[in-house]
């Protein structure tokens, strides 16, 4: 494995060469003054720690917040976490959870609440961008990465490192993990075999299997789809399918998606657009109106705070629609509660290629008004880096949730229905050095994964970062916009696909779209000289 700590050596060297620390210091409680190794708040004290070593004596408590349902033993496991985290640098960990249906509302306002907290979960999909730009992260320096995390520095991949900067600014650890992101289709066996269905590796396929549910299972819904984790889900994966069809020619949504804005990826001059402008948007919309009409999900989906994989686990609905790694434990967790319903996974991804995630798919970042962020700095350095804290938090408690098998396999027990295989959000601490997978876990998961290690690509502009700050009132009303207007859409909810796409473009260019789209242009330019189309 490639090293950090190396890196981060020359670059404090040169530094220090050049006297840039020499009039800095650290309040400990901004992020745009973060820590140092001398003159912050957690100072070496000669009387309270080590020579050279951060001072540990205040026994503190750190808050965290977590995106997704609670799981039942979460208190049980953290306990336990507890107890190592108390041992190591005097700290403890009080965990909050933002469900999947309030946190897209609820994530920014905390920011702004007066609440004391420290550490939260976020990612390139849940407003990392946003908050960095805002001063709502606490800077991550490379002195304070060896002197509060050393474990990180020197594990981290460098390019994860590279990935998370905005503005020549770091204000994440991002998972040590690389991961590879492809969808599936999980179904009900039974169901499968009762109606005839033998597959669901196509949409035609699927088309057929909830048909069959319309018409032979009165109390059940298809696809449950529903809140604001996958109300767009649906589209997007169509949508993906059906831009990469075009090949060479196929389009980059840029983020944040809820601009509504993308660019041919191989597009050297960068002409930006809306989505809607695309030759393949009406398409896609005309293929979920037509699901909708159908029956294939509720009519009342708009205002369904439950989340698809929720309504199938609670027997509500005969398919769902999910990334790999979230299949793999909610898998594990249906064959111990419901054998009989012989679940299925199926390649949703219709020839399409599985994408080579940004290290900043999942991470963890401080409160920038954190009254302890080098302490939240130690907590993360041990959830990522020290086995016991990474196990607990990834798996559960040993002999009660899980147990190991071989060096990089475990079994489930039946507890972890109440402490789920990767399932609480662990993802921002995930360390493929100690990563286990599930033994017994989906039958073709190796055919999946072979299928998509085949033709598995990153995107061009993955690590593309767009800066707001020029456009702040115009990404407010589009963001508005997407909410509403346009969600309703990718749930096919028009009786009129080109009329209502037409007015939401009038929409969108009354809010500002067209300035959105310039600022984009530029930037997009921009990142094109550093990462030039071939």
């Amino acid at each position: 494995m490639k090293k950090l700590a190396r890196t981060l050596a020359l670059f404090l060297s040169a530094v220090m060469m050049l006297g840039v620390f020499s009039a800095c210091s650290s309040s400990g409680n901004s992020g745009s003054a973060p820590a140092q190794a001398s003159g912050s708040t957690a100072a070496v004290s000669a009387s309270a720690a080590e020579p050279g070593k951060p001072d540990i004596s205040e026994e503190v408590t750190l808050t965290m917040y977590l995106i997704g349902d609670r799981p039942v033993d979460n208190d049980m496991v953290f306990e336990k976490i507890n107890e190592r985290l108390k041992e190591e640098i005097n700290a403890t960990i009080d965990v909050k959870f933002m469900s999947w249906s309030e946190y897209e509302q609820k994530y920014p306002l905390i920011f702004a609440s007066g609440e004391d907290w420290d550490i939260i979960f976020t990612a390139d999909w849940c407003f990392y961008n946003a908050q960095a730009t805002k001063q709502g992260f606490w800077e991550i320096t490379p002195e304070a990465l060896e002197t509060y995390a050393p474990m990180t520095a020197e594990s981290m991949y460098p390019e994860a490192w590279e990935q998370a900067q905005v503005d020549g600014k770091v204000y994440m650890l991002p998972m040590n993990y690389q991961e590879l992101t492809a969808y599936v289709w999980m179904a009900r066996g039974d169901l499968m075999e009762k109606y005839s269905i033998e597959s669901l590796n196509t949409f035609d396929e699927v088309e057929a299997y909830m048909q069959a549910i319309v018409d032979n299972e009165p109390s059940m819904i298809p696809l449950d789809v529903g809140s604001d984790y996958d109300r767009q889900f649906v589209f997007d994966l169509l949508w993906n399918v059906e831009s990469n069809a075009r090949g060479d020619d196929r389009y980059a949504v840029l983020p944040p998606s809820s601009l509504i804005t993308c660019v041919g990826e191989n597009d050297a001059q960068a002409n930006v657009m809306s989505t809607l402008d695309t030759d393949i948007f009406l398409d896609v919309l005309t293929r979920v109106k037509d699901w909708k009409d159908r029956g294939f999900w509720s009519k009342n989906a708009v205002v369904n705070t439950q989340n698809n994989t929720e309504s199938f686990q609670a027997g509500k609905s005969a398919l769902a629609v999910m990334n790999i790694n979230t299949a793999k434990s909610l898998y594990a967790t249906l064959q111990a509660e419901h054998p009989e319903w012989d679940v299925q996974v199926f390649d949703a991804m219709n020839g399409a290629p599985a994408t080579i995630q940004s290290y900043l798919a999942n991470g963890m970042s401080i409160f920038s008004k954190s009254k302890h962020p080098e302490r939240a700095l130690m907590a993360l350095d041990y959830l990522r880096n020290d086995e016991i804290c990474h196990n607990l938090f990834s798996y559960g408690i040993e002999g009660v949730h899980w147990e190991a098998v071989g060096e990089h396999g475990l079994k489930s027990l039946p507890q972890s229905t109440n402490y789920a295989y990767d399932g609480n959000c662990n993802w921002g601490i995930r360390n493929d050095k100690f990563w286990r997978t599930v033994e017994g876990g989906i039958p073709n998961l190796e055919e999946l994964t072979d299928t998509w290690k085949a033709n598995a690509r990153s995107g061009r502009y993955l690590t593309f970062v767009f800066d707001d700050s020029e456009v702040k009132n115009e990404v407010a009303a589009v963001t508005e916009i997407y909410n509403s207007d346009y969600k309703l859409l990718q749930l096919g909810f028009t009786d009129d696909p080109e009329g209502d796409v037409e007015k939401l473009k009038a929409k969108l260019e009354s809010a500002g779209a067209a300035t959105i789209r310039e600022a984009f242009h530029t930037q997009v330019l921009e990142f094109l000289e550093k990462h030039p189309v071939e």
